[in-house]
């Protein structure tokens, strides 16, 4: 490499020299850079070349698109680009030495060298290609690193997902009882062991059917079979072998979602080993529908901890590429508000590409379409996405989502930040939870919904009907794992002070205990499918009475275990109903399918919610943020009340000469009693304008 020069391709004086034959890229015929990878020996230099073709020729051209994570940027291989010595990430120069071929060219697009990163009106219309690019590349290479050194080589082949398998899949079965009638099994140390190929055959084998036929899982210990280095010993070397796969960050970053998602063909690669992404996808499919079922829950808790989180985690991400392929393939690819949340976990190097990097899986735009601008800052995308979704859907949609902030901390109350947190494991934040729940409960039937962005769109104006002003708010439910949930509870429940009357009689003429716990679960009964889909009801009154009784006798967070509420304080609920009353010796952690139902709708509903009760005496669950002197306003276009705050120092600040009530927006909030549209189509309170900022 000596003889070449080197140049720094992150200076504006190396990107004029390498990209100087191909600098200009014609928008109208859609031109990209493709980079020709050169063959040569194994322990050879990297060289290749930049072209330009064009995506709108006929016929049109042959490529490979790579779908990789960049690495850290301070650790850097050399390659030859152009005739020039330059750098790249180390991961880059590790997955182009695997693709390359030793006595041919392979074309292939790779977003870092083919893509001028410092000119961002370039870079900003090349990620406008990103769905051509992908959907018409030859085949996705996804590139997801060596594997660890190991004592016997991995041997280099191809998982196909089908009967050409059988051959490997045979060999694996024959290798095991191979150790079974070893002599010396006892003093074997793995090393004799491929585990790679162990461990990816057993991956191919969970496309096979039950667990208790496959190694990873059913404990053959016996007379007639044993396994290298014990069952757990094999766990742990499969799990270790398979620790780069199964931990790679490609499974955490945003823009590998459509890049595994818009090719026809996609293939993992793993060191010497390539994987067809459809096999992948399949065998977790089966994975998930057999552990739904007794027939295979035991057999899964056998393999070791760290297996099992693994396999749910990655499961959990084959699972939403495999329905964005689905609904490319069919043509019923999703909008870009539940995109954005399915995909909101991701991780963005630039916080601008949580919204940019999903825009590839938007097949069709109802209105205008969000074009990608590197120019504009985060907080602007961000509100631009909030403000198109409320336009287009015609309702206050955006709102209903956690409005926390994280990284933007000045973008209005009103839009969605999309790198806060998400509460990992709450299924308030996660979509289809959501859109069942908020979709339970109707608009308002007389008035549609009123949307002006103001202010150069920092504002939002809205309209609608202010309910009430909240003078008590109680500890809040940090997170989904958190301990002490059952104190939290507790403390609602005399917050409400249902200690001293819980038959009192609330605003809608049920008992304040029958409100109390109506507010924990939202008034929603919860059922789960045979296939494992959660389905969500607005509550029946005997069902949904039945569903907290059993809750409330089996799950240790209920207020009514021994260690909740006093007893003085339950005796005030037992005169009510005595089916609250469980023994010194009652067995928790009894579950019923009801139960159990109940107990994951509680918990998921409490996390960064807190319990409030209202001047006129309603209660509630809202935002963790909620604070005495926030008010209840039901908003047209929304489904759910909303928590907000004045913006100014008076209570009743306004802006311009409108009159417009000046607001933040908290998030949404459950008030027994104004759900069905009582306070929102009540002609009796005054409609006001409302300026969220």
């Amino acid at each position: 490499m000596e003889k070449y020069p080197r140049i720094d391709i992150r200076s504006p004086a190396g990107v004029s020299i390498i990209y100087k034959d191909v600098s200009s890229l014609d928008p109208a015929q859609e031109e990209i850079r493709v980079l020709h990878l050169h063959g040569g020996p194994e322990d050879s230099p990297i060289e290749c070349t930049l072209h330009k073709i064009a995506l709108k020729s006929n016929p049109p051209p042959v490529y490979e698109a790579l779908s990789y994570t960049w690495g850290d940027a301070s650790v850097t291989r050399e390659i030859v680009l152009n005739g020039h010595v330059v750098s790249v990430t180390a991961n880059l120069f590790l997955a182009l030495r695997r693709l390359r071929q030793e006595d041919d060219v392979r074309v292939i697009w790779v977003d870092a060298v083919c893509i001028n990163q410092l000119d961002l009106d370039e870079r900003s219309q090349q990620v406008g290609l990103m769905r051509k690019i992908y959907s018409l590349c030859d085949e996705a290479a996804i590139w997801l690193g060596e594997p660890p050194d190991q004592a016997v080589p991995t041997y280099p082949m191809h998982w196909f997902g089908d009967e050409r398998d059988d051959e490997s899949i045979e060999w694996l079965w024959d290798r095991f009882y191979e150790y079974a009638t070893d002599p010396d099994l006892d003093n074997m140390d793995g090393d004799s062991v491929d585990w790679i190929f162990h461990g990816l055959a057993n991956l191919r084998l969970l496309d096979s059917g039950h667990l208790s036929e496959q190694p990873l899982f059913a404990d053959h210990t016996g007379d007639d079979f044993a396994y290298p280095l014990g069952y757990s010993g094999y766990c742990e070397s499969i799990t270790e072998a398979l620790g780069p796969f199964f931990g790679s960050p490609w499974w955490t970053r945003v823009w590998t979602v459509q890049e595994s998602t818009l090719p026809g063909k996609a293939t993992l690669i793993y060191g010497p080993v390539s994987i067809d992404l459809r096999f992948l996808i399949r065998a977790f499919s089966t994975l998930s529908r057999h552990m739904l079922y007794d027939c295979c829950s035991e057999y899964f808790s056998r393999s070791d901890a760290k297996t099992r989180l693994w396999l749910r985690n990655l499961g959990s991400e084959l699972r939403n590429i495999e329905i964005a392929r689905e609904g490319q393939q069919d043509g019923t690819d999703t909008g870009l508000w539940e995109t954005l949340l399915r995909f909101r976990l991701r991780n963005a190097t630039d916080d601008r590409d949580k919204v940019f990097g999903v825009l590839g899986l938007i097949g069709s735009w109802p209105g205008k379409p969000v074009i990608p601008d590197y120019r504009a800052t985060p907080d602007a995308v961000y509100r631009q996405v909030s403000t198109l979704v409320a336009l287009e859907s015609e309702s206050l949609l955006p709102l209903h989502y956690p409005l926390r902030k994280h990284n933007h901390t000045g973008i209005p109350s009103w839009t969605m930040d999309w790198t806060a947190a998400s509460g990992l494991g709450s299924q308030l934040n996660t979509y289809h939870f959501t859109q069942d729940l908020f979709r339970l409960f109707p608009k308002s039937k007389k008035h549609p919904c009123h949307i002006v962005p103001v202010a150069d769109g920092s504002i939002l104006e809205v309209k609608g009907r202010r309910c009430d002003k909240i003078v008590a708010v109680g500890e809040a439910v940090p997170e989904v794992f958190a301990k002490g949930k059952r104190d939290v509870y507790c403390s609602w429940f005399k917050m409400a002070r249902l200690h001293e009357d819980p038959s009192r009689p609330y605003k809608t003429g049920c008992s304040y205990f029958e409100a109390f716990w109506r507010c924990l679960s939202w008034d929603v009964v919860m059922t789960i499918t045979e296939d494992g889909q959660a389905i969500h009801n607005r509550s029946k009154e005997d069902e949904a009475y039945k569903a907290y009784v059993s809750y409330c006798g089996a799950s240790p967070k209920s207020i009514f275990h021994h260690e909740g509420l006093s007893k003085e304080d339950r005796q005030a609920v037992l005169a009510l109903d005595a089916s609250f009353s469980f023994a010194d010796d009652h067995k928790w952690g009894q579950y019923s399918p009801s139960s159990f139902c109940t107990e994951q709708l509680i918990n998921g509903l409490s996390v960064n919610m807190a319990m409030f009760v209202t001047e006129a005496g309603y209660v509630g669950v809202g935002p963790a943020d909620a604070r005495v002197g926030d008010e209840v306003w039901c908003l047209f276009g929304g489904w759910m009340p909303f928590v907000v705050r004045s913006s100014g120092e008076a209570q009743d600040s306004t802006l311009g000469e409108d009159g417009a009530v000046s607001r933040s927006v908290l998030g949404i909030c459950y008030v027994h009693g104004i759900m069905d549209g009582e306070v929102a189509d009540n002609d009796e309170i005054p409609i006001q304008t409302l300026h969220l900022a």
